[in-house]
């Protein structure tokens, strides 16, 4: 297979062999202030991206929570109104994509990220009180930034061998979070069951309260590295120069939009790979998202029942998830995500034809099913990360985290529609779509995996003819980075797979 990356004139970089003293061989010293330096990072950078990550999903399970808690007939949805809850939520989502985008391309993303936490805390708050679904699509708008936002500032703080635990780490806080809501909804409940606040109101003022605490704390601690204060002169030199081996461009905001990258893009196949992925995924999430608690309900559990029986579901998740995080800690440089994410999704298969194929009276071999369809969110989390890593320039990455949220929310705004009324309560229709979905997406993976592994081997060999060592690749390669060349540009950029 030929080399997939464009042309660049060579004469360009014929010095770069000559490396900086910043990126000579580390001494032990400077190794120690390499680990102390990660540490202070860690510390800072990720309780407040895990913290908001989780927080932001607790909405999602209000949602579903909230259905089996008289919200449908108190707000006096009828038909498909309750599905549009979650479809309008990410019509407003996807609207806020490309706005969200330029803004984080042009302004401190940090100051935007913690803004939209406050303005959704609002919204939340709001909830409470509303009868209809203006305040839905408000909160989608401001969520759109925190996902781009965050794969984003990983980025910009952590090298690509450091990246898929960091971000598994704060995805990790949806199932995390999601044991803690169901606990929370489950208590809610029951105390507000026969009093004059329904609990699904109750259960929005808890959260909603929750979120706009946490976004005046954003606003205090959330920062990038150039403007953050617990970042000495020589930590933020010695993140720098830490940071070229990414190869992957600028991670300051204010830069101007480069077109050339953002036409790449659309020339890129591991674009297709990620949007039509992303696509399917959703459309299946959507649809268990939302109805989950209605779905666990319609087995015969009582609605109280209903949300403690989710807790192994997001216990499953949550385990795997550590369990990957210590895997890609033990063994950073291994390509592994394309392979783990296959392995994920068998039993996901299996369980979402357990649950729609088996009778109504099997409802235990019904909610095993349900049980273990959780692992599928590990392809997702997986799939993100992977996909931030082997994107580089700085607007090809904004414009890629924009279009891979295009079809996140796309999917969203399909696959609640296939959970139709008319065939509550089981919603057979929608099991056997989110079936389709998960069979897709294996194949989906699969082509991707050897599609990379290709490319990687076909770079790998131009090199070996120029003849070039490895070292005096590593710094041509970094050069080129310093320099905001994309993936394809750079001959020296490897793709994880």
């Amino acid at each position: 297979m030929a080399f997939t990356g464009e042309a660049h004139d060579e004469k360009d970089f014929a010095d770069v062999v000559q490396v900086s003293p910043a990126l000579e061989e580390a001494t032990a010293d400077s190794r120690e202030k390499d680990r102390r330096l990660l540490r202070k990072i860690d510390l800072h950078v990720m309780p407040l991206l895990m913290i908001t990550y989780g927080i932001q999903y607790s909405d999602k399970i209000s949602l579903s929570s909230g259905a089996i808690f008289d919200l449908r007939s108190d707000t006096h949805l009828v038909g498909n109104q309750y599905a549009w809850l979650t479809t309008i939520f990410y019509l407003a989502y996807l609207i806020g994509e490309f706005p969200v985008a330029y803004l984080m391309q042009r302004f401190r993303i940090d100051r935007i990220l913690a803004y939209c936490v406050l303005v959704w805390g609002i919204c939340v708050l709001c909830l409470a009180a509303c009868n209809n679904f203006r305040d839905r699509g408000i909160l989608g708008f401001a969520e759109s930034t925190v996902s781009p936002g965050f794969l984003i500032i990983v980025t910009a703080w952590y090298k690509r061998e450091e990246q898929t635990v960091r971000v598994m780490l704060f995805f990790m806080m949806n199932s995390v979070f999601s044991l803690w809501v169901l606990m929370c909804c489950y208590g809610i409940g029951k105390a507000s069951t026969g009093s004059s606040l329904s609990p699904w109101r109750a259960i929005n003022i808890f959260l909603g309260a929750l979120s706009l605490l946490w976004g005046f704390v954003m606003v205090w601690q959330l920062g990038t590295p150039a403007h953050v204060k617990w970042l000495t002169d020589e930590d933020r030199e010695l993140l720098r120069v830490r940071l070229l081996a990414n190869k992957d461009g600028e991670h300051e905001s204010g830069v101007k939009v480069k077109w050339n990258q953002v036409w790449e893009c659309f020339r890129d196949p591991q674009i297709y790979f990620q949007f039509v992925f992303m696509f399917l995924l959703c459309t299946a999430s959507g649809g268990i998202t939302s109805f989950s608690a209605i779905i666990v309900n319609s087995f015969g559990f009582a609605p109280a029942e209903s949300l403690a029986l989710q807790l192994p579901w997001y216990f499953l998740q949550t385990s795997f998830i550590v369990g990957i995080i210590f895997v890609f800690r033990r063994y950073p440089n291994r390509n592994w995500s394309l392979l783990i994410s296959i392995i994920a999704m068998m039993p996901a298969i299996l369980g979402i034809f357990l649950e729609g194929l088996l009778p109504k009276s099997a409802k235990w071999g019904r909610l095993i099913g349900f049980w273990i369809t959780g692992p599928y969110v590990i392809s997702q989390f997986l799939m993100m990360t992977t996909f931030s890593q082997n994107i580089a320039g700085r607007t090809k990455k904004s414009v890629a985290q924009a279009l891979t949220f295009v079809s996140y929310c796309l999917g969203f705004l399909v696959g609640p529609q296939f959970f139709w009324a008319s065939s509550a309560p089981d919603y057979k229709p929608g099991l056997y779509t989110t079936a389709v979905c998960f069979v897709l997406i294996e194949v989906i993976l699969i082509c991707w995996f050897f599609w990379a592994r290709s490319v990687n081997k076909a770079r790998d060999r131009v090199v070996r003819e120029k003849g070039m060592s490895e070292e005096a690749a590593e710094a041509e390669g970094r050069s080129m980075g310093e320099q905001d060349l994309t993936d394809r540009q750079n001959p020296h950029f490897r793709y994880r797979y």
